[in-house]
């Protein structure tokens, strides 16, 4: 755990002085850091207050909370120049931090201030546009949901930082003494989808809903069985924290890409559905009393030993004022908020897709420890070791077949006695997996969990994606080069591409094998496996999609820039003639098929398609995979 900027600064131990900017609303998120700020430092609270006649328009009636001005109260677009020239000296702060709030509070003249100044956005899931223009003003964002923090950086904020919402124990905590209603929401019914899970449910369960607040909130999420949430474009929201350190059981969609999956285990510390399996993940629970009341309490101490607005509150002043480069990463706080939990009971949980088998499977072909690159084998399955999903490996060489045969992290080993080849060990692979997708990865591979959750929400929202991976090109046929090269980091949004590269990409399984996609085993031992695929998902009516996942890392041939000659079956050839042999083959075999077909035109290129505007932000790279 890193502990190393916690209380580092002396400012920080004695109390620090914050000016608090925020419109006074009793259920903003800057309540919660005001509530802290008051107990643990030194607080003055400046800005306007919610315009009245909006309790009514936003159906805020059961509120029943007071409005109340704020220490210093000022206009929605108060001169902070100005003010502060007017300000005693011992309102004089340490730090000036904004917090988004309602009704577009939004001072004029920040520049002036020579104090650390520092904003909290909440919503940039909603209002990305004007979060990146407004925060160019501070010394430091921070941004609830992180998804977006690249955004942030490219758009110039290079002190942008990810601090989670949080909970409030002393507001969020368990108010009642039996449980009344089987499945309980509380929040807006806004959008289509919400309304569509909310109505499948009520089909078969109750479902009560209540617009409330505060500790009225907190008293109704104690009485609930099982509290409903559903992400707005995969936020991380309030209702997470705080239904779990209510002490009832949270059952929610993956916010993915907001480290959710990460700060919190389906199965442990919340239940997780998805769209087709709502009610198949709510009927376990429900029958289940056991099992979730056990994952409800391990929710609550797990979600009090990290995730409060005063950890929040910390941590934030600790990068502001106290020199900490960041705030804690996804990975930093789960290991916190665990401390001194046992492992979970091993009592049958569903998947958040299926009950039936697992949903992701790892195929890795392996013929040695990738002399060339800084990763191999043993990184990989480490990397995949916190990581869901059947391994399979493929081992093209009995000596790494014995040297992995006993490693705890793979489920399935097929061991061949020659070097088969890239494309035959991907047909095994693939005919192992027991997943409705399945990922290719090379050996030489760092890979974070992240990746794996785009490329699989990209190929649930492309109906028809049969390929999907982080990098991919736009090949020219005739000259059989790369035409323009979408690298790491080369797109903003899923884009169609010629092929996706072969070191990392995922497939629909039920796709491939007899009768359909398949990888061509003529290209043995390596090279045009890739485009033959490309042309076959042409062929076939489908699609291959570069999607902009970036939480890994890939050096070109690590395996083959450390051999002189590569051996396969009983030959041995250098990757230079093993290149010029399979690119003949490559031409000859579509070009024989565009004859029978009586046309060319699926080889031609969809680089002429694509505008840049289709999310390209770089310009075009030709990659020699052979030095």
């Amino acid at each position: 755990m890193n502990t190393q900027h916690q209380s580092s600064s002396p400012l920080i131990q004695q109390r620090a002085k914050v000016m608090l900017a925020h419109v006074s609303y009793p259920v903003t998120t800057a309540a919660y850091f005001e509530r802290v700020l008051r107990d643990r430092h030194q607080v003055v609270t400046i800005g306007p207050t919610m315009d009245r006649s909006l309790i009514k328009a936003w159906r805020l009636e059961n509120m029943r909370l007071p409005i109340k001005d704020q220490d210093i109260p000022t206009a929605y677009d108060v001169d902070m120049a100005a003010l502060f020239r007017k300000l005693p000296s011992a309102l004089l702060p340490d730090l000036y931090l904004w917090v988004e709030s309602v009704n577009g509070h939004f001072p004029r003249n920040l520049d002036a201030l020579t104090i650390p100044k520092a904003c909290y956005l909440i919503d940039t899931h909603l209002n990305l546009d004007w979060h990146v223009q407004w925060a160019r003003q501070f010394d430091h964002v921070f941004i609830a949901q992180r998804e977006y923090l690249q955004a942030f950086r490219d758009a110039g904020n290079r002190t942008v930082h990810w601090l989670p919402l949080g909970c409030d124990p002393e507001i969020h905590r368990n108010h009642a003494s039996g449980k009344t209603h089987d499945i309980g929401f509380v929040g807006s019914l806004n959008t289509e989808r919400r309304v569509k899970l909310l109505n499948r449910i009520e089909q078969r369960h109750r479902v009560t809903y209540e617009r409330c607040f505060w500790t009225d909130m907190a008293d109704f999420f104690s009485r609930s069985k099982i509290v409903f949430n559903n992400a707005i474009k995969n936020d991380l929201n309030m209702r997470v924290f705080e239904v779990l350190s209510s002490g009832s059981f949270l059952l929610t969609d993956t916010a993915r890409n907001s480290g959710q999956e990460t700060l919190f285990h389906a199965g442990e510390e919340l239940g997780v559905y998805t769209d087709d399996t709502i009610l198949e993940v709510l009927e376990h629970y429900l029958a289940h009393e056991d099992v979730r009341e056990e994952v409800a309490a391990r929710g609550r101490r797990v979600v009090h030993r990290a995730h409060t607005y005063a950890h929040r509150m910390e941590d934030l002043l600790q990068v502001c004022l106290g020199g900490k480069p960041t705030t804690d990463s996804a990975e930093v706080l789960r290991e916190k908020s665990v401390a001194g939990e046992s492992s979970p009971a091993g009592h049958s949980r569903p998947s958040a897709v299926s009950s039936s088998g697992p949903q992701r499977s790892f195929v890795i072909p392996v013929l040695d420890m990738s002399p060339a690159s800084p990763y191999n084998i043993m990184t990989l399955l480490d990397d995949l070791r916190q990581i869901e999903g059947d391994v399979i490996v493929v081992c093209n060489a009995p000596e790494m077949a014995d040297r992995l045969r006993t490693h705890p992290r793979i489920d399935y080993l097929a061991a061949m006695s020659h070097n088969v080849g890239v494309s035959r060990a991907w047909n095994i692979g693939l005919a192992m997996s027991q997943s409705p997708m399945t990922f290719i990865l090379n050996a030489d591979l760092h890979v974070e969990s992240s990746t794996f959750t785009l490329l699989e929400q990209a190929m649930a929202d492309l109906p028809d994606a049969a390929v999907v991976g982080p990098q991919g090109s736009y090949f020219d046929f005739a000259t059989t080069r790369d035409m323009h090269y979408l690298d790491k980091g080369a797109c903003s949004a899923p884009v169609r591409v010629d092929a996706v590269s072969g070191f990392l990409f995922g497939v629909r399984t039920a796709m491939f094998g007899p009768g359909g996609l398949q990888f061509d085993a003529r290209y043995t031992p390596c090279y045009f496996e890739e485009w033959d695929l490309g042309l076959q998902c042409r062929w076939a009516g489908v699609a291959c999609y570069v999607v902009p996942a970036t939480g890994y890392d890939h050096e070109w041939s690590g395996t083959i820039r450390g051999l002189r000659t590569i051996r396969y079956f009983r030959s041995e050839a250098t990757a230079r003639q093993i290149l010029e042999r399979n690119r003949q083959l490559f031409l000859d075999k579509w070009k024989g098929i565009a004859a029978r077909a009586g046309s060319t035109a699926f080889l031609e290129s969809l680089w002429n398609d694509v505008s840049k505007s289709a999310g390209i932000e770089r310009a075009s790279r030709v990659v020699e995979k052979i030095t």
